[in-house]
């Protein structure tokens, strides 16, 4: 009898982004709303260049979910959806290329802004 390989837990999650702080990231796949131990979340498959609570990340980027509950992720997630994309392909484009910095104020609020089509050498 073959011997079967079991694996269990969850994929990585992106660190919170520390108030005053900002990552640069890229979206790289789904986006959805998952389940989570703290209740419903908005879910972005990303890759992550930067990170202030990251040591030390590969020039590729690290392969990640951002999680949150931020009214960032909320209109992020609506703007995306199939129904308001169809509208609006220059975001469509932007969400496909671009590089994105995910800001977070002093007071802990999330927000996100695309770096220009120049700033994507990544």
């Amino acid at each position: 009898m073959k011997d079967e390989h079991f694996s269990f837990g969850s994929g990585p999650r992106m660190r919170e982004v520390p108030q005053g702080k900002s990552a640069e990231l890229k979206f790289s796949g789904v986006m959805t709303i998952v389940e989570t131990e703290w209740g419903e979340k908005y879910s972005f498959e990303v890759t992550l260049f930067s990170h202030p609570l990251y040591e030390s990340i590969p020039k590729e980027g690290i392969k990640t979910k951002w999680e949150s509950k931020s009214a960032v992720a909320e209109q992020l997630y609506n703007a995306c959806a199939p129904e308001a994309i169809e509208n609006n392909p220059s975001l469509v484009k932007a969400i496909e290329t671009n590089l994105w910095i995910l800001k977070r104020s002093e007071e802990g609020a999330y927000f996100i802004d695309n770096k220009l089509t120049g700033d994507t050498k990544r």
